[in-house]
């Protein structure tokens, strides 16, 4: 199908959308709407239509599940050539960034990344004589603290301590968790200009699904990596937010 048959399929508000490639755009619209819709036939109409090379592309989301089928649906439309457009939620863009430049956060390149159940049993080996469901609760305390990018309640000397020696055996480790897979991009991004120089010359254009579940610091890394010759595209449901 050309690109002006799939631009007909869409409604006049979609297809606006869709044209708008200068500067920054936000669209907020309702569940059901065809949000990444405009998204991926907004891939293709700037591949096919404005020359903008595949690898020039990121696209974020939240799931695994999305980035396949948005993938997908790019490939129909563009053909092989859409194997080559960066689609990956937040946390799968901060690893693809810290293998690459993680030494200089001081991250071997063979780092392993924790999940809940790693990070749990991580603090029950610093603290055996402690409850694991006590524990389990502490942590993801300290995982919403992360994500936040704020400490802990000084007055709350037990998350204090679980926090602090949390932290200092991912140190010593040379492992990330879930958090600090967009944390030390940031870091890395803050303390390297060279690096966010190259992040910026390589994409040319981002866009960003699910908008309303960003995190402080998915947003915060967000505006690390935009340039300022990038185009941006943000599009949410306001109603959906999960943080307020």
């Amino acid at each position: 199908m050309s690109m002006d048959n799939y631009l007909r399929t869409l409604n006049p508000q979609q297809r606006e959308a869709v044209m708008i490639n200068d500067g920054s755009l936000l669209v907020f619209a309702g569940a059901g709407s065809g949000k990444t819709r405009v998204i991926t036939t907004k891939i293709a109409y700037a591949i096919s239509e404005l020359g903008v090379r595949p690898w020039q592309i990121l696209a974020v989301t939240f799931t695994n599940r999305a980035c396949k089928e948005m993938q997908d649906r790019v490939i129909d439309m563009v053909g092989d050539e859409g194997q080559s457009v960066m689609i990956r939620t937040f946390h799968s863009f901060g690893v693809w960034l810290l293998r690459k430049y993680g030494q200089l956060v001081g991250l071997d390149a063979n780092f392993k990344i924790y999940d809940d159940d790693d990070s749990v049993a991580l603090l029950c080996q610093a603290f055996p004589d402690d409850n694991k469901k006590e524990i389990a609760g502490y942590y993801r305390k300290i995982s919403v603290i992360k994500d936040r990018m704020e400490k802990p309640n000084p007055l709350d000397d037990r998350l204090c301590k679980y926090y602090s020696k949390y932290q200092s055996m991912l140190q010593r480790t040379g492992n990330v968790d879930f958090a600090d897979m967009i944390l030390k991009s940031i870091d890395l991004l803050r303390r390297n200009p060279d690096v966010k120089e190259q992040v910026h010359k390589r994409f040319k254009m981002i866009l960003v699904d699910e908008y309303q579940d960003s995190n402080k610091a998915q947003f915060l890394l967000l505006k690390e990596i935009v340039g300022p010759d990038t185009f941006i595209c943000a599009v949410g449901d306001d109603d959906q937010s999960i943080y307020r």
